[in-house]
């Protein structure tokens, strides 16, 4: 019986509170209703008068007219059925007595409107509409004194002034009846809708009670929960912790309650707790962060907050509740993962400063190496000569060739390599690779076939220089790993409408199967080092690593003894040919060069570098160049001589070239004259650098005479016409 009494107790607690949150909840819709009925009677007052005017401002007496009547009822009576009801709202909001006289009231003025209108059927259906919106009182006693008013005030008007009423000059009774039963009619459902309002209601304050009455297993959950917990009061002190958070920190419950969490947040973590705690303040309702705090012995604990503001009944912040998990472990997982990634960083600029520096160191050499020799046999050497000449730039390219390949290789590994993809006529690529082949082909009494559905517009989204280079590569592997007076084709396979397949198949030896997969390895020839033949074994691993670069492929095929067929695919593009002007008769416009005079100053600090180039620009006397092989000279001069074009090495004794480039752009009487890089670092990340910093262009040594040429040539001619404009 003890325990029985124990346990009705917060049984009744709980039913006295639900009652309470009832009451409480209802009050608030009878006040809530009424000003919502306080506005409706004064805006229904305003359209009755309008209605009046609208519908028989006047009344007529032979030629003489008055005021209608009308007018006057919608103004005064209606004036007297809105005012007091709306008086009452304010005055006893939420009280019976206010409802039923809005009731009242609602129903005079629906029979005045109808009235107003001479008995509009339209007019009728306000009636409905009021006994709908009298339901959001929730309480159908409301209902019975509108119904009654509209009872009598169909009978009576329907007896003695039935056009007030039905727009007829005489009316039946059962007319009055047959309203009256709609109006009934409609009000059962809004009864049992009132009651389905009531019962929801009192369901809602009974689990509002019994969620309250539960705050003692709350606390339990609160003691016991997994994940470290605490109340915050709004003066940042602990009000609450639980077991966890109390073990997590390191001190005990009465400890922590006199100490707040920012006692024991890191330092470094500070400020952005402050920041946090005033948004939520100004109404960020939570937030979630990963901060530290301090242990009481002084260890670090990595944890992961979140905070919520609780409120009180009036919305106002009361205190906070914060939950906490340890995140330490995981944290010291990503201290491991960031200092491994950091090393990684620090072995890849390790890497790329020694291909720069490498690249530097054998490009210089080469520039000189492969300048020379380029002069010698523009010089009309004998045919002994010649040959000797030839042998020079063959290999000087041959280690060209070899330091590029190792450099672009690197450079797409670690993602450096720069791209231009656009629409490449595969045509002229192809035949640009072949021009440079016949020579080879010719040697070795070979052919070269090319498939004759190979059509000029047909193109692929590629980097022309780097197909040009994948192709080279193809052809050149066919023509000498194919014997003597043998034959390489190369065709097109267009039957997939988005991508072009280009395969160049040779009548050589072929390749065993079993060495296929080794194919794509650099440095793997796979055996053939002792047959004489030129090679580095880096060719098809860059070519693979240069067409998935592109968003192509490559692969193979073959069968020892009958040959091999490479082939490299890409996606298919439209022409921009298209897209070019054209003059009448369907040709291409093309701009003639010609010929730019101008001055030039060359900074450098390489000796046969400089020989090099003024060897060069001797055989264009409309070109005066002055050198330098200082930076800080070279700065004078360009103030002093104020050039057309600036050439410019990168390392010089004195004064690193891209200061030299910062200052020229800075001074006001050189910042517009353009300047051209040439260096021996042929790395992206250093163009990109340059090129950002003010370069007009950037040449890598060794030079190519043909475009070092166009460059010039381009710069003086872009230069020349913007001084022509400025003297204009």
């Amino acid at each position: 019986m003890f325990e029985l009494g124990l346990n009705r107790a917060p049984q009744e607690a709980s039913s006295a509170r639900a009652e309470e949150l009832f009451q409480q909840h209802r009050q608030q819709i009878f006040r809530q209703t009424d000003q919502l009925f306080a506005k409706l009677m004064l805006f229904q007052w305003v359209a009755c008068i309008v209605l009046a005017l609208v519908i028989s401002p006047y009344t007529w007496n032979g030629e003489s007219s008055q005021v209608h009547i009308h007018v006057w009822a919608a103004i005064f009576v209606g004036g007297a059925i809105s005012l007091f009801p709306v008086w009452m709202t304010r005055v006893w909001p939420g009280a019976v007595v206010t409802r039923h006289v809005v009731a009242v009231a609602q129903m005079l003025m629906s029979a005045l409107l109808i009235g107003v209108t001479g008995g509009r059927i339209e007019t009728h259906f306000h009636v409905f509409g009021s006994l709908v919106i009298l339901s959001f009182y929730r309480d159908w006693r409301v209902l019975i004194p509108a119904t009654i008013v509209v009872a009598l005030d169909h009978f009576l008007r329907g007896i003695y002034w039935p056009y007030s009423v039905y727009g007829v000059l005489s009316a039946s009774p059962w007319r009055s009846v047959e309203h009256a039963a709609w109006v009934i009619f409609e009000n059962i459902f809004l009864v049992i809708s009132c009651f389905r309002s009531i019962n929801e209601m009192r369901f809602i304050a009974n689990r509002t009670a019994a969620l309250e009455t539960s705050d003692q297993s709350s606390r339990q959950l609160f003691d016991e929960a997994p994940i470290g917990m605490a109340v915050v009061g709004l003066d940042e002190r602990f009000k609450q912790v639980n077991t966890r958070f109390a073990g997590m920190v390191g001190y005990s419950e009465q400890e922590l309650l006199s100490r707040t969490p920012l006692d024991i947040t890191h330092p470094e973590d500070l400020a952005e707790t402050k920041r946090l705690v005033a948004a939520m303040l100004a109404g960020t309702e939570r937030c979630s962060v990963e901060k530290r705090y301090v242990r009481k012995d002084a260890e670090i604990l990595w944890v992961t907050r979140t905070a919520c503001v609780i409120r009180d009944k009036a919305g106002q912040p009361a205190h906070f509740l914060i939950m906490v998990e340890d995140i330490t472990e995981r944290k010291r997982a990503e201290a491991a993962l960031r200092e491994a990634k950091e090393e990684a960083d620090r072995a890849n600029r390790a890497k790329s400063e020694f291909l720069s520096r490498m690249s530097h160191e054998l490009r210089t050499p080469l520039n000189a190496i492969l300048g020379f020799s380029q002069l010698l046999e523009r010089q009309n050497p004998s045919e002994q000569q010649r040959s000797r000449v030839q042998h020079i730039i063959s290999a000087g390219r041959h280690l060209l060739n070899l330091i590029n390949e190792v450099l672009d290789i690197s450079r797409i590994e670690a993602g450096h390599l720069q791209l231009s993809v656009e629409p490449v006529a595969v045509a002229v690529v192809l035949e640009e690779a072949l021009d440079l082949m016949r020579p080879l082909a010719a040697d070795r009494s070979m052919e070269l076939a090319v498939d004759s559905r190979l059509e000029s517009d047909l193109h692929v989204l590629a980097d022309g220089q780097r197909l040009k280079q994948v192709l080279l590569n193809l052809l050149t592997n066919a023509v000498k790993y194919t014997a003597v007076g043998g034959r390489v084709d190369v065709s097109v396979d267009t039957s997939d409408s988005s991508r072009l397949r280009l395969v160049v198949t040779d009548s050589g030896a072929g390749i065993a199967s079993e060495k296929l997969s080794r194919l794509f390895t650099p440095f793997d020839r796979l055996g053939v080092e002792l047959s004489g033949v030129e090679g580095t074994g880096l060719g098809l691993a860059l070519c693979q690593r240069l067409m998935h670069a592109m968003g192509g492929e490559i692969g193979v095929t073959s069968h020892v003894g009958k040959g091999s067929a490479f082939w490299i695919e890409l996606p298919s593009a439209n022409s921009p040919l298209k897209r070019l002007p054209k003059s009448r008769d369907g040709r291409l416009l093309e701009t003639a060069d010609t010929a730019e005079s101008g001055k030039i100053l060359y900074i450098e600090d390489n000796l046969s570098n400089l020989t090099l180039v003024e060897q060069m620009l001797a055989e264009q006397p409309q070109l005066q160049l002055i050198t330098a092989m200082q930076g800080g000279l070279g700065l004078d001069l360009a103030r002093q001589h104020l050039p057309d074009l600036i050439l410019l090495d990168l390392h010089l004794p004195d004064l690193p070239g891209h200061k030299v480039l910062a200052r020229l752009k800075r001074h006001e009487l050189t910042r517009d004259i353009p300047v051209v890089i040439i260096s021996a670092d042929a790395t992206a990340r250093q163009i990109e650098r340059l090129m950002a910093a003010g370069a007009r262009s950037y040449l890598t040594k060794p030079l190519d005479i043909a475009d070092f040429f166009r460059v010039i040539e381009e710069t003086l001619r872009e230069r020349n016409g913007v001084l022509e404009c400025a003297v204009a």
